[in-house]
């Protein structure tokens, strides 16, 4: 049984700046107040140091199982109120810049306190085998443990911007303390401060090494181990030994320190080793995981490796990892040149990314002692992708993750692969080879899911091909190529969602494409080369290329999904999806999706490209690099879409509902910016003048239309839904086709006044808040940060009025300016994590939710009920005067139009989201005429923050601002 004691109203107060270096006399406390630390009296702030006290305590919060402030450090302050800890990440150029001449790293410290001023003081905290954040409650009656689950849930704060006073901003710190009651194999007798001064604390920790249970000790600056077997020796099941061989005495371990180094504490990390770690002039922490226990002797233990990456929960492995920087913006811990990011570095950056990825693991294998998977990882780090080749056409011809057709089928593809998605989620989550099942691995995800947040888990599998040959001879020896291409993509993947009814909703999507495209392509003008060297010539050339395009594409799609309440999910994972098949598919959906697709296009490109041709023999010559930059103008003369959606609902097996839709659009228009550096094969017989360069050394195969960004002109000839509607209308009442072509005129002017509106942006414009948007959705109205000083008074104003109107103005300012400048501490923070980096990607933006305002919302009412009148007056009326009913329907578009011209949204709420991103790829040969991609991923789509804007009575301006941080 476990007590709860509650949510805990706190504050964050900020308590200074402070660097990481050791200090070398004890702090006398960390002083929570705003004061500024001058030195020799002079304006210079003086940086106050980290206290030993700081370092035994602190913990990685990226460590634990908290979504929330999983970015951030947490120590104590020396009375044992909890202190958070947060400083800058910096890639490799910033942070050598900020390392040797800014001064060095800087931290920002935020003591919790509670608003009732009865905070809960801990003597130590810890991470336990389920990520759980404890604290060791101090008790002044006696020693015993008294312990807590710290959860750290969201960061509220509320600005009253009509409020009179000039400090009307609340600011909560929800914090969630639960009593926690541990078994006593596993209770902690952990080490801090005291410790090093009284020596009066002890120094013992219990983990678990895959079945082993050990205790490690720390006494006279050594570790000592019990209940490991005699030898400990490398191979695949590292801990298969007999039980019998286990003793129950001390062993000493050697661990890779320096002698002169201390060991100051030791606690439990999930299920590593935290080591604080005095090297003399500075303090470090290390992790150990007891897999890097070896004994090179009976009884005779080694650690083969220490590092300074702690272990990570999930949320911080998916794309949050902030000790893949050179810094980690966090104390205690090393910059790692090696973590440079490798994503503007032009051909070269998969390669290195590829290389560095499968180093690491082999360096990881060699501490482990298994040098035959050590070698296969070093092998990896330099295949040109031999080894992805057989596994991704194996995937590609996998029957079982096709468009399913059905229930039943759709029920037995997924019992054929849930078991490989379970084995990348496993590569991220920790625990489920210690004792943790898999349904409980994938509750504990689940549980923590907020509203508008998932995890999807996908597998995905394409191969691409292209071929060309010189076609024939234009005047002016401008030559046209014929070339075809053609690719094949298919992935499967697996989507966990959470409703507000705690139902976890399963959604299985299955993706077929099938892409065919032929053309012509024709390139003009040239240029002479300007250097040459030997066989190797370098150029720089601004053709301009115009292609033909035919294009045809079949998609596919199916989505099977089912719901079921989260205190189901275990039993539901570890019977392997057992649950009756009929039960299943009564409460279970099947979407089905095929879109088929042809159309008839032209191109035109011109751009700037630098390159280096090689020639292979008098008559041909090879471009690598190519390193390119340009813009594409592409306008389909035709686009035929034809989409056909089956649905079969909850408790079916055969469709119950079917649409078709077939799309004719003509004269679509559109731009591409483009940038192209890689290493692609592209040949041309020019006698020493290139005049283009063939579509193949365009954008890696794929067709610049899937990307275009901007529509310029495009009308649409019919639309078979609403043709065939109409039909229908005329057949049975042909008197009122007039009427029905109006109403879907004016139900095309409700389309375009939607009662909600969302708007989605890059995180950097998170602070540019626009409180409303035009009828045309531009947005206007921006919240500013100034003060408007020239204040307009009307005549026979008292002199206390028009003050007190002047202090409510500035005061509501004030407020503007605070909540302004706090939303852009949250943007440069969010703003700083964005990587795309050794296969981990991590993208914040938000989306701004608009409403119509009063006047919009009447207005769409009052239309749709005067649509519904005119029609039930068609239908029912025998005789009727059909040109009158066409004037009145008319007027009603002209009058509404007119209207809705002047409407406004205004803001609602602004949504602050990330998209992370932890992948696993299988290089394949990059040849220039077939790519093979392999690729798995787990992606988690996250909730950062919420902000809502309450509008006072008249909706005439916004009284206050709340706002809710998981960051």
């Amino acid at each position: 049984m476990t007590n709860k004691v509650g949510m805990i109203p706190s504050k964050l107060t900020h308590i200074g700046v402070f660097d990481g270096k050791k200090e070398k006399y004890p702090v006398e406390g960390l002083a929570n107040s705003n004061n500024i630390y001058h030195k020799n009296n002079d304006k210079q702030k003086e940086e106050k140091k980290f206290s030993l006290n700081n370092a035994n305590n602190y913990v990685y919060l990226g460590s634990t199982n908290t979504p929330s402030l999983n970015n951030m450090g947490i120590t104590l302050s020396d009375d044992g109120s909890l202190t958070l800890i947060k400083g800058k990440t910096h890639d490799l150029f910033t942070g050598i810049y900020q390392k040797h001449f800014k001064g060095g790293f800087k931290y920002n410290l935020f003591n919790i306190e509670s608003q009732d001023g009865d905070n809960m003081k801990f003597k130590e905290l810890y991470v336990d085998h389920n990520g759980f954040l404890i604290g060791n409650k101090c008790n002044n009656i006696d020693n015993s443990s008294d312990l807590y689950k710290i959860k750290f849930n969201k960061v509220e704060e509320e600005y009253s911007l009509n409020n009179t006073s000039s400090n009307a901003i609340s600011s909560n710190f929800s914090v969630e303390y639960e009593k926690y009651i541990v078994d006593d194999n596993l209770n902690q007798d952990l080490s801090n401060i005291n410790n090093v001064v009284e020596l009066k604390e002890n120094n013992i920790i219990k983990i678990n090494r895959e079945g082993l249970d050990l205790t490690i000790k720390l006494k006279d600056n050594a570790l000592y181990a019990q209940g490991l077997p005699n030898k400990i020796s490398s191979g695949d099941q590292v801990d298969g030994v007999d039980g019998a061989s286990i003793e129950m005495e001390e062993y000493k371990i050697k661990i890779p320190l320096k002698n002169t180094d201390k060991i100051l504490a030791i606690k439990p990390i999930l299920n590593q080793v935290q080591l604080v770690v005095d090297k003399g002039n500075k303090i470090k922490i290390y992790y150990l995981d007891p897999l890097n226990i070896f004994a090179i002797k009976d009884y005779q233990y080694e650690v083969t490796r220490l590092k300074q990456e702690p272990p990570l929960s999930f949320y911080s492995v998916i794309g949050e990892n902030n000790y893949k920087n050179y810094h980690s913006g966090q104390p205690f811990s090393t910059q790692t040149v090696g973590n440079f990011s490798s994503r503007n570095i032009p051909f070269f950056s998969s390669f290195i990314d590829n290389a560095r990825l499968n180093i690491n693991k082999a360096k990881e294998q060699y501490a482990l002692k298994e040098y035959k998977a050590m070698v296969k990882n070093i092998a990896k780090a330099v295949d040109p992708g031999f080894r992805g080749l057989f596994c991704n056409i194996k995937q590609l011809i996998n029957s079982s993750t096709s468009v399913y057709n059905s229930k039943p089928m759709a029920l037995y593809g997924i019992k054929e692969n849930i078991g490989k998605s379970y084995d990348v989620l496993n590569r991220a989550v920790k625990g489920i080879k210690n004792s943790t099942t898999q349904g409980e691995v994938i509750y504990s995800l689940v549980n923590s899911l907020k509203d508008k947040e998932n995890i999807t888990i996908n597998h995905h599998n394409d191969i691409r091909a292209f071929f060309g040959i010189n076609a024939f001879q234009l005047p002016n020896n401008i030559g046209v190529n014929a070339f075809l291409l053609a690719s094949y993509v298919k992935s499967h993947s697996i989507t966990l969602s959470k409703s507000e009814d705690n139902k976890i909703t399963f959604s299985f999507i299955n993706n077929n494409k099938n892409l065919l495209v032929a053309g012509l392509s024709a390139g003009i003008g040239g240029y002479e080369k300007r250097w040459d060297l030997g066989n190797v010539d370098y150029g720089f050339v601004t053709p301009v290329m115009a292609s033909a395009l035919l294009g045809a594409t079949y998609a596919k799609k199916s989505n099977f999904s089912f719901s079921l309440d989260i205190n189901d999910i275990p039993n539901f994972i570890n019977q392997g999806l057992n649950q009756n098949e009929n039960e299943l598919i009564n409460n279970s959906t099947l979407e089905i999706d095929h879109n088929i697709s042809l159309s008839l296009g032209t191109e035109v490109r011109s751009e700037a490209s630098f390159d280096v041709d090689v020639m292979i023999n008098p008559n041909m010559e090879l471009t690598v690099p190519r390193n390119a930059i340009g813009i594409n103008f592409i306008l389909n003369l035709l686009k035929l879409n034809l989409n056909i959606n089956k649905f079969i609902d909850y408790g079916k097996t055969d469709v119950t509902k079917k649409t078709k839709r077939l799309d004719l659009n003509l004269l679509e228009l559109g731009v591409d910016i483009y940038r192209d550096l890689k290493f692609m094969p592209s040949t041309s017989n020019s006698d020493n003048v290139i005049q283009w360069y063939p579509l193949t050394s365009v954008k890696d195969f794929e067709l610049m239309v899937k990307k275009r960004i901007n529509s310029l002109l495009s009308f649409t000839l019919f639309k078979s839904e609403k043709l065939i509607s109409a039909e229908k209308l005329d057949q049975d009442k042909k008197d009122i086709k007039g009427i029905y072509k109006r109403v879907l005129k004016i139900n095309r002017l409700l389309e375009k006044y939607p009662e909600k509106y969302h708007l989605s942006n890059s995180i950097s414009k998170l602070d540019s808040i626009y409180l409303n948007l035009s009828s045309d959705k531009k947005a206007i109205n921006k919240l500013k940060n100034s003060i408007n000083k020239n204040l307009m008074t009307t005549p026979f104003q008292s002199k206390e009025d028009i003050f007190q109107e002047k202090i409510t103005k500035e005061n509501r300012q004030y407020n503007i300016d605070r909540f302004l400048s706090s939303l852009k501490e949250r943007k440069e923070t969010l703003s700083s994590q964005t990587k795309d980096n050794m296969n981990e990607k991590f993208k914040p933006y938000f989306t701004a939710n608009y409403q119509l305002n009063r006047q919009g919302r009447s207005l769409r009412s009052d239309l749709q009920n005067e649509i519904n009148k005119f029609v039930e007056e068609s239908k029912n009326s025998e005789q009727i005067d059909l040109n009158k009913l066409k004037e009145k329907l008319d007027d009603l578009y002209t009058k509404y139009k007119q209207q809705f011209a002047h409407v406004e949204y205004q803001i609602a709420s602004t949504d602050l989201m990330s998209v992370s991103e932890l992948s696993y790829k299988k290089k394949t040969l990059p040849t220039g005429f077939v790519r093979l991609g392999n690729k798995k991923a787990i992606i988690h789509t996250q909730v950062k923050g919420n902000i809502n804007y309450i509008y006072n009575e008249g909706e005439g301006s916004v009284d206050k601002i709340s706002t809710n941080y998981y960051y």
